[in-house]
């Protein structure tokens, strides 16, 4: 008899509830010149939406922008849906969050990270087992999402601090270092593939929504791999000559009792590496053939949708018996390891990014009606620059899911528009794509930095400190590394 019923939020929240309300339901009724009815209606969604996430998170929320989204007269329920949770990007980050599940659950992700950091190189020195702890995190974060891969890094990292003897509660530097290290090295990871990446999806759909065209696998990855690397290179000088912590107990740790506990290789892990590979090479084949035989073999593999490897690999995952009667990796296993909030959240952003870029609407010409005085006297490389810049700055203070929806919406009609005669568009996405994950200098910014975060080791002052530091060091890097191979492969 107690219990109150009533609205779950503070007064504060609910007045964020009730502006976000008015703007995605009122906005219609105001007049703004040069946009249509159901232009002003999209654009207060826009904001509306922008302030509920910030606010409130991206769970109930997104499903209030895809109903708000079926009131405007231009699009209607079957077109957000179709849109939204119907959108290919949608289905893609569905299959691949299934995908991934066969790498955490068969042990093998494990199997990577205990193996890069046991090897003899590793083994040198303590800031070499530091530099291949980050290597780690960074090539798990190619190929699992950012929460998967320190999921199995930051124990691995946690039992070697306390096998040597650092203590947690001590709030050790070295501690604090290689936490943020590991979501550094994740997300540079997450930033430069497609693979089971949401953010890098959403934006790549993005990018389709905008323009219509396509940012292929291969040029994705061949332009932001290398730049990350540098990223991460840089991120180890910082910890070791700058930082400086204390890492001297970690020539104590027992190498060869950390090698022995991942055991043989088993059959489970074997079919699960084999087919996850097979999967990216179909994925890369396409953009290889692009250059390779542009003639010949590339009609043909160009005809394989981003979606079609990892439905193929997940058949077989289940299709394939091994020794012990089961599969590779069952669909229940594959279909617990899918994230069904970001799911939500992605077809939300991909109805609303249709919305926006719809040409009833008439968004794209009236935002670039309104920012071509701001940035007709700006250079089309300080333009691109402040994209970078504005992107690795925003997503360490909001959701990286969030400033990929905003930085996507300002800088894709102005790269369309305003620079469509000097800067490549594809190249813009890219940079503006990896800018937006650059994100570890706070815990709303990623679910891994959130994570990392309440795991022990690390102090949100040391983590905003460093994580900032870093993130405006590889602002410069992101746009000369990026800009320079943009021009080879965006052209």
């Amino acid at each position: 008899m107690k219990n109150k019923v009533g609205l779950l939020y503070k007064p504060g929240k609910i007045v964020l509830i009730l502006l976000a309300t008015i703007l995605m339901f009122g906005s219609r009724y105001v007049a703004i010149p040069n946009l249509s009815d159901s232009g002003a209606q999209i654009l207060g969604i826009l904001i509306g939406g922008m302030i509920l996430w910030l606010s409130m998170g991206v769970g109930w929320t997104s499903l209030y922008v895809m109903f708000a989204l079926s009131t405007v007269p231009i699009v209607g329920a079957a077109k957000v849906y179709q849109t939204g949770i119907g959108n290919a990007t949608t289905v893609l980050m569905l299959f691949c969050y299934m995908l991934a599940a066969c790498l955490t659950k068969s042990g093998f992700a494990r199997r990577i990270a205990i193996s890069l950091m046991t090897n003899k190189a590793s083994r040198k020195s303590p800031w070499n087992t530091v530099l291949f702890f980050f290597i780690a995190c960074f090539v798990l974060g190619l190929f699992l999402p950012s929460s998967g891969s320190i999921l199995v890094t930051l124990p691995i990292m946690d039992a070697i601090l306390q096998e040597v003897k650092y203590s947690k509660e001590k709030k050790p530097a070295i501690g604090a270092m290689m936490t943020l290290g590991a979501i550094v090295g994740g997300q540079l990871g997450n930033g430069s593939t497609p693979i089971s990446h949401a953010i890098s999806i959403q934006g790549l759909g993005l990018f389709t929504t905008y323009t219509g065209g396509e940012i292929p696998f291969f040029t994705f990855c061949i332009v932001l791999i290398p730049t990350v690397t540098i990223c991460l290179i840089v991120y180890w000088l910082i910890a070791k000559y700058l930082w400086h912590p204390d890492v001297s107990q970690l020539a104590n740790t027992d190498y060869d009792a950390l090698k022995a506990s991942i055991g043989p290789l088993s059959q489970r892990e074997r079919w699960s590496a084999t087919i996850y590979v097979c999967v990216i090479i179909l994925w890369v084949l396409p953009g290889i053939m692009k250059y390779v035989s542009p003639n010949g073999l590339y009609p043909f593999f160009s005809k394989i949708h981003n979606t079609m490897p990892p439905l193929i690999g997940l058949v077989l995952l289940n299709l394939i018996t091994l020794d012990d009667g089961k599969s590779v990796c069952s669909f229940k296993d594959a279909l617990n390891n899918v994230n069904w909030s970001t799911i939500i959240f992605l077809g939300a952003i991909m109805a609303l990014g249709a919305a926006v870029s719809n040409k009833d609407a008439g968004i794209s010409e009236w935002l670039t009606s309104v920012l071509e005085p701001l940035f007709v006297s700006i250079s089309p490389n300080m333009f691109l620059f402040l994209m970078i810049a504005i992107g690795i700055i925003l997503t360490n203070f909001t959701s990286n899911a969030v400033a990929v929806a905003v930085m996507m919406a300002v800088a894709m009609p102005l790269a369309m528009n305003v620079y469509a005669d000097s800067l490549s568009v594809m190249a813009v996405a890219v940079l503006t794509i990896n800018a937006v994950q650059h994100a570890w200098a706070t815990p709303p910014g990623t679910p891994s930095a959130a994570v990392a975060a309440d795991y022990g080791w690390l102090d949100l002052g040391d983590m905003f400190k460093w994580g900032m530091i870093t993130a405006l060091v590889f602002i410069p890097i992101v746009y000369f590394v990026g800009g320079a191979l943009t021009k080879v492969f965006c052209a």
